[in-house]
């Protein structure tokens, strides 16, 4: 599909403010504008070296990176599995931490445009918003769009809210992998335009940027807009050219491939966890994936779609949201107004292929977004869409939107332009005399909204402003205090409704006013361009603003300060857990802090964890006999958990509480029944089914230090007279025991079950591992004295680093040789053969 099907029209205005000088020039100047905005809206985080956040996902992710840091330098390995979250799990697979980063391309232009900002320790996340800016506009030069019109895009797509917001909650990577979606429409459409090697190898190292960005779900919704894409070129294509469709998508199918390879450092491993995690095969009941239920929280509202309008309509931020996104929001997926009317515009009067497409794709984005309250598509798509089922938050998908609508801007915008100079002026004067008309009415309700702002307030209060339940979940939280307490929120909730309404208002009869008076010819291009950009900009930046809270580095640092417990904990000699919390409403029960200082924890925070840990916890923890005390001990006791950390007293006789941290009121107790890390064991009992190893160990005469429970049963082991067993060695990949038995008898392990690379060897010979207690590990162990050695080193993960390498080799070979045969290069590097030159006679 050539290029000028992308643009609508050219047009190189003879007011323009770029008129003058150079392409290029003004191209950098466009750049350099949206440098400018990415310098005043980050301001904060710039100049004062501060991050966006000091907790939720941001410290999580700093207590991944400071573990595995601190193991990678302790044992000079690849630090693959760590033992500090729930009692062990493999932190590579589900890409908690990687140990080698191999988006090389990525990381070059991160270091070298960090330095644009002040090369701060947080402003990397700086650098994708101001690339989502500049990759955009990029996008809609190479489509031969105005500058004006592609500098709209461009602030649309780099100011989005839903996008600004990510950085506060510490989701990088899925700021990554949006920052590439303008990048990979690029190389599709250089790859659909030349179809040589240059163009195939660039596509290629795009889509494995895109792939290591870590991302999965935005990777894939990115897959499913360019699937989309593809298959519009083959509809424009079809009719004419039918070989030239098998080419494109050819080239896309072996790109695509390529680009997964490329990434296969990183997704052959993912892939392999897959089938063990809580993505893989879903909460307790599910196979295959998420849970249908479960997958479908944070579906989007059909009411939500007011807030393309009004940003706090209903409210955002927690604990100040009423809307029906279910739990709950931080963030708007507001556009600004701007684009919003561009974009109706656009699909009045200049319906193109592209407009349509993007239209449709935009329609697409927001029915999927819907998840359980459009269930027609949304299990469709679960359940025949391959891997699609493995994603949770079906809002998610919006921030495809504010892509799609930056370009239906850029085209709205060049039909004005159209408009303006190919319009008779009888038809242009009566067209902006509807916009003037409809900004009056915008203007008008602006001022009697303003006059009646207390009884609107007392109107509206008597349907908005409240979910369901909340005023009896108030009376139970604030007792006394409940009267004014309600007040102050649904004064709150009113107060963030009322500023956006009132925003609404003024910003959309202005624009309106200022499209009518631009058609009119009552102002030039010039101060046209410069109202839509700048109205955009703050109409955005205020929203913005909100979400961007600098705080000092020192507060995230202070999260890590080792407290009285911490101190405590670290000086306590053995190998051991710990149990931080008690129940799963506790703070610290998700807290990853004792990671960070090297403590090996039975729960923690991780958004992928293995399955039959989560199916554990759910189905055996708290299903102890006593109902004051509802903790399971057996299930406690055989993790080797000899401390427990609350917030209360817990039951006399059972633990002795040996430190007590006063500033933050937590008691720590030594648990006197724990196991060790390795035990032996007296007898086995076989269970067939998961639900008959849930019985046994919830089971009140069980006890794990006497019995453990597998699915099938070991050869020859019976009740040895003597058995002992000493852990002599202890590191995240390779765990060393000497065991002796007088018997043959089954030794337990304390360390979760994971078959995908764990191996066991009895002196230097592999041997089986049994699935033990539904989460851990036994061997058999001959009579005698014997070493015993655990090792993990998974086959996949050194393959897939060994293709990560190949692929990128094959993708730079390719880039290579492309650019080795263009002309133009080759004329620089003075390669091309000189025509011969005749002699004159």
């Amino acid at each position: 599909m050539a290029k000028q099907k992308h643009a609508t029209s050219r047009h190189a205005a003879p007011s323009s403010p770029f008129a003058g000088t150079s392409p290029l020039t003004r191209d950098l100047v466009s750049i350099g504008l949206l440098y400018v905005v990415a310098l005043v809206l980050f301001r904060g985080i710039i100049f004062n070296d501060a991050a966006f956040s000091s907790g939720g996902d941001t410290a999580a992710a700093l207590s991944y990176q400071h573990a595995g840091q601190m193991l990678e330098e302790k044992e000079k390995v690849d630090v693959i599995w760590m033992p500090y979250f729930f009692s062990g799990m493999p932190t590579f697979g589900n890409v908690a931490y990687l140990p080698h980063d191999v988006n090389y391309v990525q990381t070059i232009a991160l270091n070298v445009l960090n330095l644009l900002f002040l090369n701060g320790h947080w402003t990397w996340m700086v650098v994708f918003y101001f690339l989502r800016g500049v990759l955009m506009f990029l996008l809609m030069r190479v489509w031969k769009f105005d500058r004006i019109a592609s500098l709209l895009a461009a602030v649309t797509f780099m100011l989005s809210p839903y996008a600004i917001g990510l950085a506060g909650e510490g989701h990088g990577s899925k700021l990554m992998a949006l920052t590439y979606l303008p990048l990979a429409f690029l190389a599709v459409d250089m790859l659909f335009e030349r179809r040589d090697l240059l163009s195939f190898g660039l596509f290629s190292a795009v889509i494995g940027t895109l792939l290591l960005t870590n991302h999965m779900q935005i990777v894939y919704y990115i897959f499913i807009v360019l699937g989309l894409y593809l298959l519009y070129t083959i509809i424009v294509d079809f009719k004419t050219d039918k070989l030239l469709v098998t080419k494109k998508s050819a080239l896309f199918a072996a790109g695509m491939l390529l680009g997964l390879c490329i990434s296969s450092y990183i997704y052959l491993s993912v892939y392999e966890y897959a089938q063990f995690s809580m993505r893989g095969g879903g909460t307790v009941g599910a196979t295959g994936g998420l849970s249908y239920d479960y997958a479908t929280n944070w579906s989007w509202s059909l009411w939500e779609l007011i807030t393309l309008l009004i940003p706090g309509f209903f409210g955002f931020q927690a604990s100040y949201y009423w809307g029906a996104i279910e739990p709950w929001t931080n963030s708007t997926v507001y556009v600004g107004i701007i684009p919003l009317l561009l974009s109706v515009i656009a699909l009045v009067f200049r319906r193109s292929r592209m407009a349509v497409f993007m239209a449709i794709l935009a329609a697409a984005v927001l029915l999927i977004s819907l998840g359980r309250n459009f269930s027609l598509l949304y299990e469709a798509l679960f359940y025949a869409l391959p891997f699609f089922n493995k994603f949770r938050a079906p809002a998610m998908i919006l921030h495809m939107l504010p892509f799609v609508l930056g370009i239906l801007a850029a085209i709205g915008f060049t039909a004005l332009m159209d408009l303006r100079e190919k319009m008779k002026t009888a038809e242009a004067d009566k067209l902006a005399r509807k916009f003037m008309i409809v900004a009056a009415v915008l203007g008008g309700l602006f001022l009697l909204s303003l006059l009646l702002k207390s009884p609107l307030q007392e109107f509206l209060s008597g349907f908005m402003f409240l979910k369901d339940g909340e005023t009896a979940q108030w009376r139970q939280q604030y007792g006394q205090q409940f009267q004014q307490a309600f007040n102050h929120i649904t004064q709150t909730r009113f107060d963030i409704f009322w500023k956006d309404y009132v925003k609404f208002l003024l910003i959309a009869a202005a624009t309106i006013g200022i499209t009518g008076a631009y058609l009119k010819k009552n102002i030039q291009f010039p101060l046209f361009a410069a109202l839509m950009l700048g109205i955009l900009t703050a109409d955005l930046m205020i929203i913005d603003d909100k979400m961007i809270t600098p705080e000092p580095r020192a507060a995230l640092e202070k999260n890590f300060q080792p407290d009285a417990t911490i101190v405590f904990l670290k000086q306590q000699p053995g190998l051991f857990r710990i149990f931080p919390g008690i129940s799963a409403g506790d703070p610290l029960y998700m807290d990853n802090t004792f990671a960070y200082h090297g403590l090996q924890s039975i729960v923690g925070y991780s958004p992928a964890k293995l399955k039959i840990y989560q199916t554990m916890l759910d189905s055996c923890m708290y299903q102890g006999p006593d109902p004051q005390f509802p903790l399971n001990m057996s299930i406690v006791n055989m993790l080797n958990t000899e401390y427990l950390i609350a917030h209360g007293r817990l039951p006399e006789g059972k633990f002795e509480p040996v430190n007590v941290d006063q500033a933050k009121r937590e008691v720590t107790y030594k648990n006197p029944a724990a196991l060790p890390r390795a035990f032996f064991v007296d007898s086995v009992i076989v269970a067939r089914t998961d639900h008959e190893v849930f019985a046994a160990l919830n089971s009140p005469s069980f006890d794990p230090g006497q019995a453990a429970v597998l699915y099938v049963p070991p050869p020859g082991v019976g009740r040895p007279d003597s058995a002992s067993v000493q852990v002599s060695d202890y590191t995240s990949r390779r765990i060393s025991l000497s065991a002796t038995a007088s018997s043959p008898a089954l030794m337990v392990l304390s360390e979760v079950y994971y078959p995908a690379g764990w191996k066991a060897y009895v002196d230097g010979n592999e041997t089986e591992i049994y699935r033990t207690n539904y989460v851990l590990r036994s061997i058999v162990v001959p009579a005698g004295t014997h070493e015993v050695v655990f090792s993990f080193d998974p086959p996949m993960y050194r393959l897939g680093w060994i293709l990560s390498n190949a692929a990128w080799g094959l993708a730079a070979a390719c880039i290579l040789i492309g650019l080795w045969r263009m002309p133009s290069i080759r004329k620089r590097l003075q390669l091309s053969k000189p025509h011969p030159v005749e002699r004159s006679t």
